[in-house]
């Protein structure tokens, strides 16, 4: 595998903020303060529901929180869990889950898009004999590219389907 940069790393990066703000995604976190019971049952101490940004700034809330808790049930192993998910469609925005995928192909396809434009410029400015519909280089890329963009509509049903059955639910 090919040695990526930090410039690719960040222009990816770029391109996934870009792609969820284009889907707008809202970014909230669900955190829990629980602990269990010998029988196994969850008691639910404190629950937070704040946007993703208001948690990261303010982070001592929950630590505090936490501490509070953890002194006032000594004996029980005081647990917090955080899920974070999409406040418009309801669905989880962990590493894996459709939307975070969704937004990693579409980012992937902007920047495909991108570097063909600049292949396309390069070989039109620096070399005389340059026949697009007879370079094999840009056939490959343009089939890697669709399936790229074959991918994303797959995801984007699935996403669209999960929607459907959060809301059902």
């Amino acid at each position: 595998m090919a040695q990526e940069n930090m410039g690719d790393w960040m222009e990816y990066a770029h391109e996934y903020a870009k792609a969820q703000r284009e889907m707008k995604i809202e970014k909230w976190v669900c955190i829990t303060i629980e602990y269990r019971t010998k029988e196994r049952q969850r008691v639910v101490l404190f629950r937070y529901d704040p946007p993703r940004d208001i948690y990261e700034r303010r982070q001592w809330v929950v630590r505090w929180r936490h501490a509070r808790l953890l002194c006032q049930y000594p004996k029980e192993n005081v647990q917090t869990y955080f899920s974070y998910y999409d406040r418009r469609t309801g669905l989880s925005m962990d590493f894996g889950s459709a939307l975070s995928r969704l937004s990693a192909a579409k980012a992937q396809i902007t920047i495909a898009r991108r570097k063909e434009q600049e292949y396309l410029e390069y070989q039109r400015q620096n070399n005389m004999f340059f026949n697009e519909a007879e370079d094999e280089t840009l056939a490959k890329f343009r089939r890697k590219l669709q399936s790229k963009i074959e991918k994303y509509t797959e995801l984007e049903r699935e996403v669209i389907l999960s929607v459907q059955n959060v809301r059902l639910q």
